[in-house]
């Protein structure tokens, strides 16, 4: 049996992007001194499998509910989601004030913080009062936006869609409580043993999801990788990435949304076959991409150590991109042809934002494929954030 080049996850905590679109920590009340921290066991569970944002119903209740502790007005527990996504809204900016209920208004001020509820409960035009203490405050909003829409905003990552160099489709399941339970590869699913990333039938394992999203590069929308299948006795390494669709963002809303060009950093993982079968895994911490505001195009550059450096440019729409290759470091098993400098690869990726209709992402992830005349093939995953 072959080892697992990327079995071991390394956890860690990050801050979030600047833009308050893609959320971090674990606090009851980020920005607040005093807070009491909020723990939820299937969003710790998850982890373990991705660092994707993971939030069902069951799990945006108690996290409302505890915000609310210390509350006194009236609220009803079957109003915990609308107070959730009131809450979002107003820090947000994009509340309807006017169509609010008071009640659910007021609980959703509170939930961001009481000194916005006690500022603004009672106002006579709240969406003024709201607009003038933001200015005044805008670092503990921003926080609040950042922490309830990794904690307190429904996300089901039944519905995130992932795909493979294979051309496989993977799609998760979460039980009642919102632990990831099972993995679906194409038509076959596999049930997830005990609080790991290892999946298979009978508890025997069959499949290992190993997320390259960790450590410093924690994504919230989308997540790559290699995931490890067993067939027949054989076990496989497939490069895989995705995310959610509801937070994917088109790369021509991005063109007509941005200012300038955009650079994200992060990593790439995957392997290299030969024409006898033998693999070579390859991978680059310090991936960059560029996204070029006049054309379109995305750029990504990966340096392999034991591979070849290249550089893949996509233009915009396209399923196909151009890949040079440079700088070979490896050995004459898993050497392109000597006249092969470029050629075209196959690229599957997305732009990802807490908020798609910004046109502003955040994360990045794709996978690129290549195969040349010799039987040399290379089977990436990328994943990158701002």
């Amino acid at each position: 049996m072959r080892k697992f080049p990327y079995f071991l996850v390394c956890m860690g905590f990050i801050a979030a992007c600047s833009d308050g679109g893609t959320p971090s920590g674990g606090y009851g009340r980020p920005g607040i001194p005093g807070a009491r921290p909020y723990e939820n066991a299937a969003k710790t569970n998850n982890k373990v499998v991705t660092n994707m944002i993971v939030t069902n119903d069951a799990q945006v209740a108690d996290n409302i509910s505890f915000q609310l502790r210390g509350y006194t007005g009236t609220v009803t527990s079957d109003q915990y989601l609308d107070i959730a996504n009131l809450a979002i809204q107003v820090a947000d900016g994009t509340a309807d004030f006017d169509s609010a209920n008071a009640d659910v208004l007021n609980a959703a001020l509170y939930v961001i913080t009481p000194e916005l509820f006690n500022a603004c409960g009672t106002a006579g035009n709240v969406a003024t009062c709201v607009s003038d203490w933001r200015a005044d405050n805008a670092t503990i909003m921003n926080n609040r936006l950042k922490y309830l829409r990794e904690w307190a905003e429904k996300i089901d990552i039944s519905n995130a869609e992932f795909y493979s160099t294979a051309n496989t489709n993977l799609k998760f399941t979460v039980d009642d409580a919102g632990n990831i339970n099972a993995i679906t590869v194409d038509d076959t699913t596999y049930n997830r043993i005990g609080n790991t990333n290892t999946f298979g039938v009978d508890n025997v394992t069959a499949l290992v999801y190993d997320s390259a999203a960790t450590g410093d590069l924690k994504l919230s929308y989308s997540d790559f990788g290699v995931y490890q299948i067993k067939n027949d006795n054989t076990w496989k390494s497939i490069p895989f990435a995705g995310g959610y669709e509801s937070r994917r963002i088109a790369d021509a809303t991005v063109q007509t949304s941005v200012d300038n060009n955009l650079e994200f950093s992060g990593a790439a993982v995957g392997t290299v076959t030969n024409a006898d079968n033998k693999n070579l895994d390859i991978r680059d911490d310090r991936v960059a991409l560029t996204f070029d505001k006049t054309s379109g195009t995305s750029t990504l550059t990966a340096d392999f150590a034991n591979w070849y450096d290249i550089a893949v440019t996509k233009q915009m729409g396209d399923t196909t991109a151009n890949i040079d290759f440079s700088n070979y470091s490896g050995t004459d098993e898993f050497r392109l042809p000597e006249d092969v400098v470029s050629g075209t690869a196959n690229i599957n990726m997305g732009y990802y934002g807490a908020n798609p209709s910004s046109g502003i992402p955040t994360e990045a992830t794709g996978t690129i494929d290549y195969e040349a005349d010799n039987g040399i093939q290379m089977d990436v995953a990328f994943g990158v954030k701002r």
